[in-house]
């Protein structure tokens, strides 16, 4: 898809590599999207904002902005563990939460997807698939998500990159059932530069993108290439409409790789569009 017809085209000052990543460029950045937040706030006549914390940069990116736009006490954080794993995340997430001082809400969601493993495993249903089983997770944190915005007449923000939209790293009415999708044009390694500009703890910074359900890996790692060569195949190629051979002389990978990433984008279309309906046109 051309540069002309994408909404990604924010006018931000960016590198060779065509990332937005430059002190000027999170400055940008830093004063784009507080003033986003408010507009929508605004238009909704809400309350403040329902941000979900997972002990990731993004999340915790997104929480920073939105006390820097608001103020604490207009942010309600929800750190939402599914499987026993996600325990160590999740204390990071709360002392986010307290470095913030934003009102934070842990709920412990393993009962709820054990008991939905009992009445599905009644109906005959299969209990043991790891994907789908990990996709109802995040379809429950969707929910708990809504429920307490819906409560508080909150919007509830996003948290998910234009990388992981972009490949389809997210379960389907899952992560991006959101009010607002606040990185939906920023990529995981300017998410990642807007941290540093925003002085988040270094441990964060270090942490690695949620592996693929499927293979333990990251999505860089399944291309064998490093986050920053994905996220510049990605704006080359999908954002500006690059051929493969052009986006392989500007990135530095092979031309395989390139066709190989348009290719899981277009395999994932169907997570970030509506559901396709029939015309009843004449």
């Amino acid at each position: 898809m051309s540069k002309a017809t994408h909404p990604h085209t924010l006018k931000l000052p960016r590198e060779d590599h065509g990332l937005a990543t430059s002190k000027a460029a999170t400055r940008r950045i830093q004063g784009i999207l507080p003033v986003f937040l408010e507009n929508k706030i605004t238009e909704a006549e809400a309350n403040g904002l329902v941000v979900p914390l997972d002990g990731s940069i993004e999340s915790t990116v997104a929480a920073a902005l939105a006390v820097d736009g608001f103020g604490a006490d207009y942010v309600t954080g929800l750190v939402m563990p599914v499987q026993l794993s996600d325990e160590g995340p999740a204390r990071t997430a709360e002392t986010v939460a307290s470095l913030l001082d934003i009102d934070c809400h842990r709920l412990n969601l393993q009962p709820v997807l054990t008991a939905f493993q009992r009445v599905v495993g009644e109906t005959g249903g299969p209990t043991d698939d790891l994907v789908a089983m990990q996709n109802a997770g995040e379809r429950f944190r969707m929910a708990c998500k809504y429920y307490v915005a819906n409560t508080r007449n909150e919007l509830v923000v996003g948290t998910v990159s234009r990388t992981d939209r972009l490949l389809g790293s997210v379960a389907k009415h899952g992560e991006n059932g959101v009010d607002l999708s606040l990185f939906g044009d920023l990529y995981r390694t300017e998410i990642e530069a807007l941290a540093a500009a925003l002085a988040v703890p270094s441990d964060l910074l270090d942490q690695s993108p949620h592996p693929m359900e499927h293979t333990g890996a990251t999505d860089a790692a399944e291309l064998g290439i490093d986050q920053r060569d994905l996220d510049s195949v990605l704006h080359f190629a999908i954002d500006r409409g690059c051929s493969a051979s052009v986006v392989a002389d500007k990135v530095g990978v092979s031309e395989s790789v390139v066709e190989r990433t348009v290719q899981w984008c277009a395999s994932t279309r169907h997570k970030r569009h509506t559901p396709p309906k029939p015309s009843m046109d004449n």
